[in-house]
């Protein structure tokens, strides 16, 4: 009995064994419809001479067989992503994931992943897994991942793409794909049938898809999917933002877009807002905040446009499109809703799902962007609900764990067989109402405790960088290092690489035995010693501890047991049942960008706690973007140089302890010699610029001519200099002999001189030229970079 029931509940087994049959039962029907086509009569053979059947055209049927493999993983994905999709499949209640990005300083992963989680199924039989199977948090089970390895046809990588659930599917619309290679938004539909696991392009009947973007919302009502807002980026034109709606009808395959009189009044266009749908007291549908950009010549620092967050909210109510959206119809107008009750302060990239008629809203960010990009941004990790019935917000804080079983009360079940599910769905949350209600009768803007830079930066203390170094961020106020600080300093420590995230990579976590290595944890020859030296007291000090992560006693970064997530924007919600689950997310350090892949759940209802199921891998993330010029870091410098064999894997050459000091000096001479080397070339192009303008007096712009001028745009720039100068000496020598020179002699003769002197200081310029040019190149380089960045964070942050 036991063996049966743990095998139905093995819904990776069941679909590998459904594919098989599926796959058997068209091979069969292949061969019989092949036997018909060459013997129709039952007779003779038909069209072919010898009896034999079509062997290209039995190849060419059979390639139509599409096969669906499945991969167990050990624990949640790695490398972690961003800008997924995460959804809830009702009927079997496991979750969908599909899609997403990576970024590490330097280069941007797109996904097209299928996985699939049961959050119920326990992974792992086996003692072997147990490190990564169980959660060190209160023993929660992980659940079980599976990766889907679907067949073509299917969707290209993607990201801030939209994925809604409707009758055994999961539609995929838009999204786009930025890597180094290649910047595209998609305007495209699939289909993901979850019986089979297989995907299909969605062709349109009739009617235009919206046009490409991502960063929109999208959502079901009855038999329609409505698209909603989004962004479209391009090299050659303005970044543009939408406020369109459009409605694709799963029953005719169609495309509406919505049609407004000139003067409806029309939420502004925006990306990355929330979007919801209210079934009381009539149905409607409504949207939330959201980011866009607006131009403002007048900003400073030259910037042509500014980031918007949007606070409003709109309601569009849908009774009348209960006959359909072609019905020739004028559309009903949007009404702007007022912010009642306890609100969430402006925030973008907020993540949102509905609930019993209520928006669960959790998250964001808040930027004040100042001049060349520069962000002081505050990130969020509190939880509202917005009642759609009442219009009014609620802000939900965790409550005190209840002694007993009060405080909630049950319908009466008519099945007993339905006693447990229905327990479960039919909890009376009035009281919970209530109590938020009273918790705040006016309406006013709720206290939020974000987690600013200094925060951000003391909790968030170390990384890894490209060369496998643990970087430290560099804390100048030593009031808020423990006591013990100076004695962790002092102590030697011996720091560990983390191997990179990859996607074959199966676990990140310490292997706890040193001698023993395997795929799953860090091997030996990956762990490098080095010396920690003691801070002087006019040095900054390294934090050993904080709220998210510790430093052991061999300097290894390890997470730290947290009560609740951590603050976040852009995470995965899903809601099942009671329980709201909530899924990575990214969190900002600075130009430091910190990708996470921690999840929790939290009973709505009863909010005594967060649950944390998986802690996440964010300590062991490597950071690639960091500038060795920057001082803004420590580095332990543990990283051993790689050998030619060990470039393309990423390890690095084992240490030996004997030599461990005389390595790290000649690790840290190099790395200092490194930076002289820069130093010195960039003051020794300042000073050949110096002794070149104090050799030839370029400093006088009359005898030096310009970049890029020629010979008579010099001499007609300078006629008056080169006329004087041809007086004083050619015609005061002419006057003291007693011969006079006409005025065309004289010119003549400037002329040349112009011409001698252009000439003359021709090589000189056209070195000082390419020192000025190495100079803006270098100059130009650092500011794209940091362009480059502000850029990426506010596209991939803020707008998805």
């Amino acid at each position: 009995m036991g063996k049966d029931k743990k095998k139905s509940r093995d819904p990776s087994k069941q679909a590998a064994l459904a594919a098989k049959k599926e796959a058997k039962a068209e091979k069969a029907a292949l061969k019989r419809m092949t036997k018909q086509n060459n013997n129709p009569a039952g007779g003779a053979d038909c069209g072919v001479a010898d009896g034999s059947e079509d062997i290209d055209a039995i190849v060419s049927m059979m390639r139509e067989v599409r096969v669906v493999e499945y991969e167990s993983l050990e624990a949640f994905p790695v490398p972690p992503r961003g800008n997924f999709t995460w959804n809830l499949c009702p009927t079997n209640g496991m979750f969908y994931m599909f899609g997403g990005e990576y970024y590490d300083g330097a280069e941007n992963i797109v996904f097209d992943d299928l996985l699939r989680w049961d959050p119920d199924a326990k992974p792992y039989s086996d003692d072997e897994h147990d490190e990564t199977a169980n959660n060190p948090h209160d023993n929660v089970p992980t659940g079980k991942w599976t990766r889907i390895l679907t067949p073509s046809p299917r969707p290209p990588p993607r990201c801030a793409h939209s994925a809604v659930f409707y009758k055994e599917a999961i539609y995929v619309f838009g999204g786009e794909c930025a890597t180094a290679e290649k910047y595209h938004h998609y305007r495209d539909l699939w289909k993901l049938d979850v019986k089979r696991n297989l995907w299909e392009e969605v062709r349109a009947r009739s009617g235009n898809p919206p046009v490409a973007r991502s960063g929109h919302r999208a959502i079901t009502w009855r038999h329609y999917m409505f698209i909603f807002g989004g962004f479209h980026e391009s090299l050659r034109a303005e970044t543009r933002f939408f406020n369109d709606l459009h409605v694709f009808d799963f029953q005719t395959c169609t495309w509406t877009e919505l049609q407004y009189s000139k003067l409806a009044r029309l939420p502004p266009p925006r990306s990355a807002c929330n979007l919801a749908l209210g079934t009381a007291p009539s149905e409607a549908l409504f949207v939330y905040g959201g980011y866009s950009k607006e131009k403002n010549a007048n900003l400073p620092g030259g910037s042509k446009s500014e980031g918007i967050i949007h606070v409003d909210c709109w309601m569009l109510p849908l009774k009348s499109f209960a006959g359909g959206f072609n019905n020739g119809s004028n559309p009903p107008s949007w009404e702007r809703i007022s912010r009642k009750g306890e609100y969430p302060s402006a925030r973008a990239g907020s993540s949102s799902i509905v609930h019993k008629n209520k928006m669960l809203f959790f998250g964001g960010v808040f930027d004040n962007e100042g001049e060349h990009h520069k962000m002081d941004s505050v990130f969020y990790d509190d939880l509202f609900a917005f009642d759609m019935e009442r219009r009014r917000w609620f802000a939900l804080r965790l409550k005190k764990a209840s002694g007993g079983g009060g405080g909630r009360r049950r319908k009466k079940k008519k099945d007993e067989g339905e006693e447990q599910n229905t327990t479960e769905m039919e909890e009376d949350d009035s009281a919970n109402e209530d109590s938020d209600e009273d918790a705040c009768k006016n309406d006013v803007e709720a206290v939020s405790s974000g987690w600013d830079l200094d925060k951000l930066r003391h909790d968030m203390f170390a990384f890894i960088d490209g060369d496998g170094n643990i970087v430290y961020e560099k804390i100048e106020d030593d009031d808020a290092v423990p006591d013990d600080a100076s004695k962790q300093d002092e102590v030697q420590e011996k720091p560990a690489l983390a191997k990179e995230f990859n996607s074959e990579a199966k676990s990140l976590d310490v292997d706890k035995d040193a001698d023993k290595t395997d795929g799953n944890g860090l091997d030996q020859h990956l762990l490098h010693s080095s010396t920690a030296k003691s801070n002087s007291s006019d040095n900054p000090r390294r934090i050993p501890s904080s709220a998210v992560m510790k430093v052991d006693n061999k300097g290894i970064p390890m997470p730290v047991t947290r009560q609740t997530p951590l603050p976040r924007i852009n995470c995965a919600t899903v809601i099942k049942g009671n329980t709201l689950y909530i899924y990575g997310g990214v969190l900002e350090v600075g130009d430091r960008e910190v990708t996470l892949d921690d999840c929790w759940s939290i009973d709505i209802n009863k909010r005594e706690k967060w649950t944390c199921i998986w802690p996440g891998q964010m300590h062991r993330q490597v950071w690639k973007g960091i500038d060795s010029d920057n001082d803004s870091y420590i580095s332990s410098d543990q990283g051993a140089e790689e050998s030619d064999e060990n470039e393309e894997t990423g390890e690095f050459e084992p240490i030996n302890e004997e030599d461990e000091e005389s390595d790290e000096a000649r690790k840290l001479a190099k790395k200092e010699a490194k930076r002289a080397a820069k130093k010195a070339a960039k003051a020794g192009i300042r000073q050949e610029i110096s002794d070149l303008k104090d050799k030839l007096g370029t400093d006088n712009e009359q005898r030096t001519p310009l970049m890029g001028e020629s010979v008579a745009d010099f001499y007609a720039r300078t006629t008056d200099y080169w006329n004087m100068a041809a007086a004083k000496t050619v015609g005061q020598e002419a006057a003291d002999r007693g011969e006079a020179m006409s005025s065309k002699e004289l010119k003549g003769v400037a002329f040349q001189m112009a011409k001698d002197r252009f000439e003359e200081i021709r090589p000189v310029l056209d070195r000082l030229n390419e020192l000025d040019s190495m100079q803006k190149e270098a100059e130009e380089c650092r500011k794209e970079k940091k362009k480059v960045k502000a850029d990426k964070k506010t596209k991939k942050d803020r707008l998805k």
